[in-house]
């Protein structure tokens, strides 16, 4: 796979999936490059990492409440069925 005009010879379970999430990490490191900020590689490497983690905080943080709230909503359709029932 190629990211950031280098090339990474990855062997990977789901070709598809690894090769949409270097196209991804390779984009955000030609935005940052585009947007001109002259640091070094690593260092446009990292601040991409960052972006990417902090992407994958939101999501679980996202994920979380959505479980609270389909835990909240099975309960309260339980007790309506349990009521209904009686």
């Amino acid at each position: 796979m190629r990211v950031f005009g280098e090339d990474y010879p990855l062997l990977v379970e789901n070709r598809e999936l690894t090769e949409s999430a270097a196209k991804q990490v390779d984009l955000q490191m030609y935005e940052y490059r585009r947007k001109g900020i002259d640091l070094s590689t690593t260092k446009i490497a990292i601040l991409t990492a960052i972006t990417f983690a902090e992407k994958v905080i939101e999501l679980e943080q996202r994920l979380d409440q959505l479980t609270g709230k389909i835990t909240n909503l099975t309960r309260l359709l339980s007790t309506r069925s349990s009521n209904t029932s009686e």
